[in-house]
């Protein structure tokens, strides 16, 4: 008897199961999905170009204002542009200086057929091709020690950072001595990595996946270098751009940050200068209300934001500023259709369970 009574109380001691809907792990993918955006992440930029096609950048005419005296002088210039997209990069250099050829590959065969289906695009300026640079091999495409400038524009925070050095190791294969790497890409502390770290969107280390199953990797400033140096690059130019955007309507603040550089291959027969410091600029307050006549100028040049978190619109409820991305009422459909299919299935269960309802009320 005294054991079964023991028994008996143990059995209430011990707590009820519970059934555990949401995850209590931290806020990491699990590794199954992490390898699957790996494995798959050609097929899901191959979707964004099939949505978006070529309205969701603005061409970067900020090039010429940026970096333009890498483009312009006497002699012809050979352009390597990594991960071209819509090529949003390639058209405007093409229009501005008419002695360079451009370069354009990206791993998105939907991407590289928009190039080539572009009324600006000819075979005589321009050589578009498919290439992973994770994989494959540049010089197959692009003549070794060729190119005369490199230009990777929001392109490399879309590679897993275990393989950056690849992509790297591949552009050194067909770029001059002393040519130069133009880039911009995000910033650590961005708004958008803001977002994602509230939501089960991490991979590793600032680096994140968005809603549609593209990748995004935060930079920071040491990260970057470190990175370059390691790959026979010296740091030309290296500074954190902010840019504080305020929509007193809303009462929102948004935190833009993106990274910008210039970095030169070494030339092994020479010896090479003092390491450039990072200069950090300070960040610009816009006001995106009623008076747009308060906005802050930006100091140094109008630079754009060029962010594919443009789409934090439809991701997190963000508008993105007039400078940013265009987004086509197409973009918004798919999400309006999501709370339509909800509305609809809403109202069903209504009527179901007046139905039911009904029915208990005549027995």
């Amino acid at each position: 008897m005294a054991s079964d009574a023991q028994r008996q109380h143990e059995q209430q001691q011990e707590p009820n199961p519970t059934m555990q809907i949401y995850s209590t792990t931290s806020n990491m993918v699990s590794p199954f999905w992490r390898e699957k955006y790996e494995r798959e992440a050609k097929k899901y930029w191959d979707i964004f170009f099939k949505r978006h096609q070529d309205k969701f950048f603005k061409d970067r005419h900020y090039l010429d204002k940026e970096w333009g005296r890498y483009f312009s002088g006497s002699g012809k210039r050979v352009v390597l542009e990594v991960g071209c997209g819509a090529g949003n990069t390639i058209f405007p250099l093409v229009a501005t200086y008419p002695d360079i050829f451009v370069h354009a590959c990206d791993f998105s065969p939907r991407a590289v057929n928009l190039v080539k289906l572009h009324k600006d695009f000819t075979d005589s300026r321009i050589s578009a091709f498919v290439c992973d640079l994770t994989a494959d091999d540049l010089i197959e495409h692009v003549p070794p020690s060729s190119v005369d400038i490199v230009t990777m524009i929001f392109v490399l925070s879309a590679v897993s950072p275990e393989k950056m050095p690849f992509v790297l190791q591949n552009i050194r294969k067909v770029l001059k001595p002393n040519g130069h790497v133009l880039f911009r890409d995000y910033a650590t502390g961005d708004l958008a990595q803001e977002r994602f770290s509230i939501k089960d969107q991490m991979i590793s280390e600032n680096f994140y996946v968005r809603g549609d199953g593209t990748r995004a990797f935060y930079f920071s400033n040491d990260f970057l270098a470190d990175l370059f140096k390691d790959n026979w690059f010296d740091v030309e130019e290296l500074g954190l751009c902010c840019k504080q955007v305020e929509n007193r309507s809303r009462e929102l603040v948004m935190n833009r940050r993106w990274v910008q550089a210039v970095f030169r291959l070494l030339d092994f027969g020479h010896p090479t200068g003092t390491d450039a410091g990072n200069e950090v600029e300070p960040c610009i307050q816009e006001n995106n209300g009623l008076n747009s006549e308060n906005t802050m100028r930006v100091p140094v040049d109008d630079s754009e934001i060029d962010m594919s978190e443009g789409i934090a619109f439809s991701m997190f409820g963000v508008p993105p500023t007039d400078n940013e991305v265009n987004l086509s009422p197409l973009t918004l459909l798919p999400f309006f259709a999501k709370y339509l299919i909800f509305w609809q299935l809403t109202c069903q269960i209504m009527l179901l369970l007046m139905s039911i309802s009904k029915m208990t009320v005549s027995r």
